[in-house]
């Protein structure tokens, strides 16, 4: 039987967005493990986000790397057993993180993935559709921010 719903016949963009983002996490990981560095796609991005900015709350780290409060304080509580950062306590509710010694030194390895990634991403676009994809999803991003604020 035949679905006439127009909806059907809709660009699927959502999922082609998903997949896209898997794809780029599975690209990460196998970055991630030719470097030899044992870390999740979501301790590297806490890593990236400490290099930039050393000594961020964890509510800051959640925002810049889009991840929820809950998911980085787990996040964060991993690293600290595995050496890669240390935290401070700023209040009850409050811990700064810290890139510790051993996330200094693996720094090079992180960056250099992080050059690769790019660079992968970039060569599949020209310049002017990096530039629009990049607004693209700012869009997204801003729109999702607005519908939480409001």
């Amino acid at each position: 039987m035949k679905n006439d719903n127009k909806l059907y016949g809709m660009p699927n963009t959502g999922c082609m967005v998903g997949t896209a983002y898997q794809v780029l996490l599975s690209s990460l990981s196998e970055r991630l493990s030719t470097y030899s560095l044992n870390l999740t796609p979501p301790e590297y991005m806490v890593l990236r986000s400490l290099y930039t900015c050393d000594g961020m709350q964890q509510c800051e780290l959640a925002a810049m790397i889009g991840k929820d409060k809950g998911a980085v304080c787990r996040c964060v509580a991993t690293m600290v057993k595995k050496g890669l950062v240390r935290t401070e306590s700023v209040s009850h509710k409050c811990l700064r993180v810290y890139v510790a010694p051993l996330g200094r030194d693996i720094e090079p390895k992180v960056m250099a993935v992080a050059r690769e990634q790019h660079e992968a991403l970039t060569s599949l676009l020209t310049p002017e559709e990096m530039t629009t994809f990049d607004i693209v999803l700012k869009k997204i991003i801003n729109n999702s921010n607005q519908n939480k604020k409001g």
